[in-house]
This record gives structure tokens, sequence and C-alpha cells, in this order.
């Protein structure tokens, strides 16, 4: 009964932060409880993004680096304007994220906001292509919270389309629009670049008792399809 009750207790703490991160998301706050999923999910499916992406509506590209869940996230909004586009950023961690710590969590990101000219911007374009952000979604495929993977959904001339990428798959390992996002990046906080990992499998967790377990989300046909605790 004792393990049951703190195993409770983490998951309170965790969908208690899903909320408190979820107001902070730069898209406005989900409307959720804790049958819904939490609103992280949805800012990483780019619902809101798909929601207003009409013909004729600016582009937009939502880059979310998840650098393992405790350690680091980066997320990097990309909108075009007239001189190029403008990105704004956000880092969270480490010990910003949900790690369901007795002292509970500091969940204030560092933010920044550059804007890029046109030649800078083709620059990141090319990089999208060449890492075939606009190809098809590893459909399925569980994006684990303890391992790197980064998340792109965007808006372009009216068409939404999402993609996933995560280490361990040759995919993740050609991407070369990171570099683009991060040579641009203002926040001065430091990358926490992919490494190898020797990871347990899912069903085995991580941690202790009263620490946090990784999670998982899933890739549907264009956008996330499931998010599940393991």
């Amino acid at each position: 009964m004792g393990m049951f009750v703190r195993r409770l207790r983490v998951m309170a703490a965790f969908f208690g932060t899903a909320v408190a991160v979820a107001g902070c998301m730069p898209y406005g706050t989900a409307d959720f409880n804790l049958e819904r999923l939490p609103g992280w999910y949805r800012y990483l499916s780019g619902d809101d993004i798909k929601a207003a992406c009409d013909a004729g509506g600016p582009d937009v590209a939502r880059f979310v680096y998840n650098a393992r869940w405790t350690e680091q996230v980066r997320a990097y909004e990309l909108r075009a304007t007239d001189y190029g586009a403008k990105i704004d950023q956000w880092v969270w961690g480490p010990g910003g994220l949900l790690a369901a710590t007795p002292a509970g969590p500091e969940i204030r990101a560092k933010t920044a906001q550059v804007g890029i000219d046109q030649a800078r911007l083709a620059r990141l374009r090319a990089a999208m292509t060449a890492s075939d952000v606009g190809g098809k979604p590893p459909k399925g495929q569980f994006l684990r919270s303890d391992n790197f993977y980064w998340v792109v959904a965007a808006c372009s001339q009216g068409r939404f389309h999402f993609n996933a990428f995560q280490a361990g798959d040759p995919r993740f390992d050609a991407l070369t629009f990171p570099r683009e996002l991060f040579d641009a990046d203002r926040t001065e906080v430091t990358v926490n670049m992919p490494r190898s990992l020797d990871l347990p499998p899912l069903a085995a967790g991580r941690g202790d008792d009263d620490g946090p377990k990784p999670f998982t989300v899933q890739v549907g046909e264009n956008g996330l399809d499931v998010a599940r605790w393991d």
C-alpha cells in the first residue's frame, strides 16, 4: 500500500507541474484535467498551430528539443516576417522540468528572441529540407522522455506538417537544422548535446519509487497520437 501511495504522489506531482508548465506555453493554456492529456503533449503536437493553419497566413514552425526531460528542454518558434523571420526561444532545465522532487521544480524558462534575415532563413529552410522535415513521420514510434529527440510542427503555405526524430535512429543523426537554430540561440544557456545512452527497457522504468519515471509520447499520422506512462 505504501508503494502504491508513493506512486500516486509522484503522478500527482507530474500532472500538477504539467498544468503549470502548460500555462507558460507561448500559445496559451490548454483546457484539461487529469482525465485528459497534459497541455505539454498538445504543445509538442502543435495542435494550436494546426488549428490556425490557413492559406494566406504566415509560415510558422515550432521546434522542440527534448535533451532528456530532467536535464534540458529547448523550444524555438519561428514566424516569417518581411525581413526574414522572428525566432522566440525557451529553455527549461536542469531542475526546471517535471522532476517531481519534494521541494518542487522550478518551472520558469530562460527566454530570448532574435530576428534573422532572408539569407539565414534560407539556410534554415535548406537544412530542414536536407533533414527531411517535410517527409513522412515515424508513425507508431514512442518518443522517450529520458532520450534525446526533436519534434517539428509547422504550417507552411496553409498546410500543417509534423515530424519527429529520436536518438538511436539514423534520421536523428542526419539532422542539420539544429545547428542553424543553435547558432541563432540568444538564451546564453549551453546546449545539452546528444550523447550515447544505455537506456533500460521502458517497462523497467527509471529512478526509485519516489523519483520521476520516464514517460512516452507516440507519433501519429500527422502529430502525436498517444501519451502514456511507463
